[in-house]
């Protein structure tokens, strides 16, 4: 019996990005076999597609969103699919370009500024151009006012790719050990000048980014705003969507923020199985918007976590802390510190609590208390003059959602809240939690809210998910104790705030209920003085520095085209001024 064979007819092709080829055209068909039991079956268009752009010759972002259309066409070929992937065909980009670009705080802000971007492995050439203009054109960077730094290139590890990451696995249809190297350039611009608005861009010539933009602090600086946003936990679509609505709406909203402060959980997947797309995807996409406008003030998370240390290749911030001490942290520049106005800026981070003799029990680490500690206290002796003090980390010492009963808080806050006292720190930002909490002012010595320092506190119905305490806005005065304040989530992953009688019923102080799930503070939903609930939608906060206060006006991203809601405004006061910890 004859076999019979369908034929596939080629659909119209697509043309060639203008870097590559010729358009491509409908092959000559090929002779028919011998054997009149065969039939020639021509190659479909993603099939030929797959043939004619491979990864040797683009960028590694373009290349795989490219894998995604044509994986999709595979699978369904509609003419959705189809002109999707043509899309995709045009938006491929040149192996040479640039891409993940980042301007991150590295060292005074009047005058310099850290560079960080990557290239395909074997792309080493790149500098970062700048030029004293708000919104410079490539026509600008062709003048003579043009400042250029060359950038040091870092061959990465074989970073992985997919690594455990569902989506990009199941519809990429790339391997799921799939391993890149690159490139990672770092550069930092010196002797730039204060109150200045500067563009720039990366790269070399024939081969630059878009041009993206920053201002130096003035020379005298009086009010300004940052952002706050944090734990975007990119893994897919839906979380790029919305990290990447809550970017959009913070620009929209502080078009004059002089930075973003993002306290870790860029990524979801880490330890050993991460995936780099995921990353890839919080520069390309998700906090494009931002990172395009200002410089970033990150430092690292749990989710953040891998041996890979993408973290390091990502970012360009001072790495003065690892070069003091002999057991390194995992990352580098994840502990740093500068001046900004009259606020001192201490990023830290505790994920390395474990580096040295530790104990769960003890509730100690030494790398905590000889380090960590030590560096708080240093920093602030040599800048003790500014009227606020800011710390800015990953995990929490104090949160009234799922990760109040982790393990490791009791620990944290045996080691840290004696330097938070020395320090005399105002406000501690914290990400981790997922959930709005204002927390305090905590007196350090006892764990209990100071409640004569709160004034002009609004009370509302409490809503169980919204705000479980029926308390909104507020004047919190540090001069006694640190507010603590966790902002929910820039991205989809939520967590819900937990009762007074929950938190009552996980109070339990002994060693073997900690390890139960419990924690070490007894009457803790009191220390929740202010708005305490879950927003629903991504979340970012304007921080605006003041003469008089740091006022906190936090906002719900409600769409794509960068609207947006307030929901809370809150003040934060010092009268006393700073003292000086005791000698080290």
């Amino acid at each position: 019996m004859k076999k019979i064979y369908f034929v596939l007819l080629l659909c119209s092709m697509v043309c060639l990005p203008s870097c590559k080829q010729e358009p491509i055209v409908e092959p000559e068909p090929e002779p028919e076999p011998q054997d009149s039991t065969e039939v020639y079956v021509p190659k479909t268009e993603w099939e030929l597609a797959d043939s004619m752009y491979t990864a040797e010759d683009y960028t590694i972002p373009s290349h795989t969103a490219f894998k995604i259309a044509q994986t999709a066409c595979a699978n369904d070929p509609t003419d959705e699919n189809l002109q999707t992937m043509r899309q995709r065909i045009k938006e491929l980009v040149p192996k040479e370009e640039p891409y993940n670009m980042v301007a991150t705080i590295n060292g005074d802000p009047k005058t310099r500024m850290g560079f960080c971007w990557f290239t395909n492995d074997g792309v080493t050439e790149g500098e970062v151009q700048i030029v004293p203009l708000a919104d410079a054109t490539e026509a600008d960077f062709k003048s003579g006012n043009v400042i250029t730094v060359h950038a040091a290139a870092t061959q990465t590890k074989a970073m992985r790719y997919t690594g455990i990451c569902q989506y990009i696995v199941a519809f990429s249809g790339l391997a799921k050990n799939l391993k890149y190297k690159y490139i990672s350039h770092k550069a930092v611009a010196t002797e730039l000048t204060p109150g200045t608005d500067y563009s720039w861009r990366v790269g070399y010539d024939g081969h630059w980014s878009d041009i993206a933009h920053f201002r130096t602090e003035d020379e005298d600086q009086g009010e300004y705003s940052f952002i706050y946003m944090s734990d975007s936990h990119i893994m897919n679509p839906e979380y790029i969507t919305y990290a990447r609505r809550c970017a959009t709406a913070a620009v929209k909203i502080v078009p004059e923020a002089r930075f973003c402060v993002f306290p870790g959980d860029f990524v979801e997947d880490g330890t050993i199985a991460n995936s780099e797309w995921e990353w890839e995807r919080w520069f390309e996409e998700a906090l494009k918007p931002v990172t395009m406008h200002m410089p970033i003030v990150p430092t690292d998370g749990n989710h953040d976590d891998s041996p890979n240390i993408n973290y390091t290749y990502h970012f360009n911030t001072d790495n003065e802390f690892n070069y003091t001490i002999t057991r390194k942290p995992q990352f580098e520049g994840i502990v740093y510190n500068f001046i900004y106005g009259d606020v001192l800026f201490l990023v830290f981070s505790m994920q390395d609590f474990w580096r040295e003799d530790y104990s769960y029990t003890e509730k100690t680490s030494q790398y905590l208390t000889d380090h960590v500690s030590y560096w708080f206290k240093k920093t602030v002796a040599e800048n003790p003059n500014t009227k606020y003090r800011v710390s800015l980390a990953h995990f929490n010492l104090f949160s009234g959602s799922d990760h109040s009963t982790d393990e490791e808080p009791p620990l944290f806050r045996a080691c840290m809240l004696p330097t938070m006292k020395a320090c005399e720190i105002d406000i501690a930002l914290q990400g981790h939690d997922h959930t709005y909490e204002v927390i305090g002012p905590v007196n350090p010595d006892n764990c209990t809210p100071i409640l004569d320092a709160i004034t002009d506190r609004e009370e509302v119905p409490i809503n169980t998910n919204k705000n479980m305490t029926g308390y909104k806005g507020g004047t919190y005065c540090t001069d006694d104790g640190t507010l603590y304040f966790i902002g929910a989530t820039c991205g989809r992953k939520r967590y819900y705030p937990h009762s007074k009688e929950q938190m009552e019923a996980d109070y339990a102080n002994t060693p073997e209920e900690l390890k139960k799930g419990k924690h070490d503070v007894e009457n803790y939903f009191d220390l929740f003085t202010g708005m305490f609930g879950q927003p629903e939608r991504p979340s970012f906060t304007k921080i605006t520095v003041k003469d008089d206060c740091i006022e906190f006006n936090s906002y719900t991203a409600d769409d794509a085209d960068g609207n947006a809601s307030l929901f809370n405004t809150m003040k934060i006061i010092r009268n006393k001024p700073h003292s000086v910890p005791e000698a080290l």
